[in-house]
């Protein structure tokens, strides 16, 4: 975490100041949370839709906070430690952040992406790890607020960092990748989440490729083969760096080869190496995710046999294509997030997994449009591929999968139910059967929730 003198951090935003206990007090780490201050902290009020943290600045230095960054326009600044005046506490830390990245000696890979950077993140984090001292953003920290505070969690002896970047609208990745300058970006996919800020996958593709914007000469690009590489081939040939592939194509730097998926993971091969990787996450795509992380591992000096120890020690993050058993029934839990790629990823993952009974429980994908109407009756239409035995639907625009599905299935054990307390109702009988259950959905349904209440039965 960052460690420097109060004095040092003012230099460092060049602000001005209310000077209260001293400037040689250490600051040591940075929060954003009065209830999470530990002593030395600096404290960041952030002003939000519903609470101003300002209004708890005095709650931080009880807590034991060295300073306080404080918006001008705020009245009634605390007297009891060192006040540092900005004109917006956000634009202050992120400026913060910036500097602090610059004073490191440390090889940063930005990962961006409509799926998969949290699950590349993990793998790649791993497989440094056996080699350098490896930090990497924590849990889904990977916004405006998220990315300076990874970067302000840095050791100063981290000599690896791997920084989750996720947007949501056009221009937030200039911002981005202005602040964290990765020395390595990779670009996992390109899908249609968040298509209600940014109008097309063109403008998704265009806006996610701005990471290269903030990358050293020579850096290097990483992205999947797909139909985006030659606007990946402009933007890095505009900023005069390397670029690299990965996929199933025999052109690719990483071509992946020999994919087998079970119920403990998926195992590939890449390039002509017949050596078997294997990691423990579910889902064919997990494979392409790791061959992302494996040319940024290669980049850095990270030897074959390493990359392999390293994808059998993944730190993962939760809620995402985890398998759990609850009784008879197996859950397969991917409800962090959901947009139309990565259900299908997880329909295709649970086709693959052996099971009499199959049920799935589909919830709303957002920020799709004005076409989020269509796109989900198109989903409920396309679970007609799959062996599913059951389709439940909840949430306002679930009930588009719900009229989809009836459309195309075979039967008729299709329905959408509103609440939580009715689906947990209707599944709760599915824990003595032998069946499986995906849950899937966006992450503002709180389906984990579901879940978590039939483990409870479950006891």
């Amino acid at each position: 975490m960052i460690e420097r003198s109060v004095e040092s951090i003012i230099q460092m935003l060049d602000a001005d100041y209310i000077e209260n206990g001293g400037l040689t007090r250490m600051v040591r780490g940075v929060c954003i949370d009065s209830r999470k201050v530990v002593e030395g902290n600096l404290y960041i009020p952030i002003i939000g839709e519903r609470v101003n943290g300002h209004a708890y600045a005095v709650a931080a230095i009880e807590a034991g906070a060295a300073a306080v960054l404080w918006n001008r326009s705020e009245p009634n600044p605390p007297a009891q430690v060192t006040v540092i005046l900005v004109d917006d506490t956000v634009t202050a830390m992120q400026n913060l952040a910036h500097a602090y990245r610059r004073s490191l000696s440390v090889k940063i890979v930005g990962i961006t992406g409509s799926n998969g950077k949290t699950s590349t993140k993990d793998m790649l984090a791993a497989m440094l790890s056996t080699k350098y001292v490896t930090q990497k953003t924590l849990g889904n920290q990977n916004n405006e607020i998220g990315v300076p505070l990874t970067l302000l969690a840095l050791s100063s002896h981290t000599q690896c960092a791997v920084v989750e970047m996720g947007i949501e609208r056009m221009k937030e990745m200039e911002m981005l990748t202005a602040m964290v300058e990765p020395d390595i970006a990779i670009l996992t996919n390109i899908g249609t989440a968040h298509m209600v800020n940014m109008g097309s996958q063109a403008n998704i593709a265009k806006a996610k490729l701005e990471i290269t914007q903030g990358m050293p000469k020579q850096g290097l690009l990483i992205v999947p083969d797909q139909r985006l590489v030659a606007d990946a081939i402009d933007a890095a040939m505009r900023e005069q760096l390397r670029i690299q592939t990965f996929g199933i194509d025999p052109d690719c730097t990483a071509c992946l080869h020999d994919i087998y998926q079970s119920t403990d993971g998926v195992s590939f091969c890449i390039n002509d190496n017949d050596d078997q990787y294997f990691v423990d996450m579910l889902g064919e795509i997990q494979a392409y995710n790791a061959a992302a992380a494996y040319l940024a591992a290669r980049e850095l000096g990270i030897q074959d046999k390493d990359i392999a120890l390293g994808l059998t020690r993944i730190e993962k993050t939760g809620m995402r294509n985890e398998l759990m058993q609850v009784r008879n029934c197996t859950i397969l839990n991917d409800s962090y997030k959901s947009n139309p790629q990565s259900v299908i990823a997880a329909l295709d993952t649970m086709e693959a997994l052996p099971s009499a009974y199959k049920i799935v429980l589909l919830g709303d994908m957002l920020d799709l449009g004005k076409e989020e109407v269509m796109i989900h009756y198109q989903l409920g239409k396309a679970l007609a591929k799959y062996n599913i035995q059951e389709v439940i639907t909840t949430g306002d625009l679930g009930c588009y999968i719900c009229q989809g599905a009836r459309s195309a299935m075979k039967h008729d054990n299709i329905q959408h139910l509103c609440s939580q307390e009715e689906i947990v109702t209707y599944l709760r009988p599915y824990l003595n059967m032998e069946c499986m259950i995906l849950v899937k959905g966006s992450r503002a349904l709180h389906l984990d929730e579901v879940i978590t209440a039939l483990q409870e039965d479950g006891e």
